[in-house]
């Protein structure tokens, strides 16, 4: 019997101490949870944003909406953006902690000299909560830091300067830069026709890879999918023209390329033109009958494009 009631001791004796445990343990998780959101910059995540836009000390740079199917510029042009590049972007500034509180009401003074009255650059979410807008300053003396502040806020805050350096993007690196979009292994026809060259055509069909020009025969698979992930993966170099331009000065009404794909299940081929070469920029002018915009593509896909016959057929 005094053996039972010391067993009976002990057990609730070690389950207050467990209690005690899980309890403590939980007032330090929850105090780091203070903790953290307390540090963070921002009071709401990524898929919380609706939109966001950048401004500099001139006018709005570019603003960006959130779509069903990802992510669009909706200024200074309508256009498709980079979801990777925003994602990534949006991930290292609404993630950022605070440095330190540096002023809690500076004077005006004080704000002109740390570059904040006005602010040199800014960024802004919208969110279900409203708009939250950062406001950037000039560097610190070590570089690392930034001087940033809230609109519509008194404090100013040191925030690490690689938030600024994500938040002063262009239009360019958030625009998305496919050249044409299409999944290489759901091929079913290639047509490439190259000036003073010969027509390269391939078909697939059950896994069967076939050339119908220049010489009948099987393809060369390895060859054929390197030449299509190099279309898919070559991102584009610049965009040259958004409306309709004369083509002629660009050699797109005569164009030394024409690429056709066209994929499984799709009833309409995509194609792309290739023209001349802007040599300063070390790139060829083309458009596709998917955004019907003039882009610079760089040369070393027209090397590809441009590869000896014998290689596309089996053996080459």
């Amino acid at each position: 019997m005094k053996q039972f009631k010391k067993t009976i001791f002990w057990f609730i004796a070690l389950a207050a101490i467990f209690g005690s445990y899980l309890l403590i343990e939980n007032r330090v998780e929850e105090s780091e949870r203070v903790e953290q959101a307390i540090l963070k910059l921002f009071p709401f995540e990524i898929d919380d944003v609706a939109e966001f836009w950048i401004t500099d000390e001139k006018e709005t740079r570019v603003r960006v909406v959130r779509q069903k199917g990802g992510w669009w510029l909706d200024h200074p042009l309508k256009a498709k953006g980079d979801d990777e590049a925003i994602t990534k972007m949006l991930e290292n500034i609404v993630k950022a902690r605070k440095d330190a509180v540096l002023f809690e009401n500076p004077e005006q003074e004080k704000l002109e000299e740390l570059g904040l009255a006005p602010p040199n650059l800014s960024i802004a979410f919208r969110t279900g909560s409203g708009v939250t807008t950062l406001q950037f300053g000039d560097k610190g003396p070590t570089l690392n830091v930034t001087y940033g502040r809230f609109e519509g806020e008194p404090a100013v805050y040191r925030v690490h300067s690689d938030v600024k350096n994500e938040s002063d993007t262009s239009v360019y690196a958030l625009r998305d830069k496919t050249t044409l979009a299409f999944d290489p292994t759901k091929l079913r026809h290639l047509k490439i026709s190259r000036r003073d060259r010969k027509t390269i055509e391939v078909v697939h069909d059950q896994g069967r890879w076939d050339v119908v020009q220049p010489e009948p025969g099987q393809a060369n698979q390895a060859t054929v999918l390197e030449v299509l992930f190099a279309i898919k993966d070559t991102p584009v170099k610049a965009f040259v023209a958004e409306t309709s331009v004369d083509l002629t000065q660009y050699g797109l009404n005569s164009p030394a390329i024409v690429v056709t794909v066209l994929e499984e299940g799709k009833e309409e081929a995509q194609l792309l033109r290739i023209g001349d070469r802007d040599r300063k920029q070390r790139g060829y002018f083309a458009i596709s009958n998917e955004n019907h915009n003039i882009v610079l593509l760089d040369e070393k896909l027209v090397k590809t494009l441009l590869r000896d016959d014998g290689q596309w057929g089996e053996g080459g």
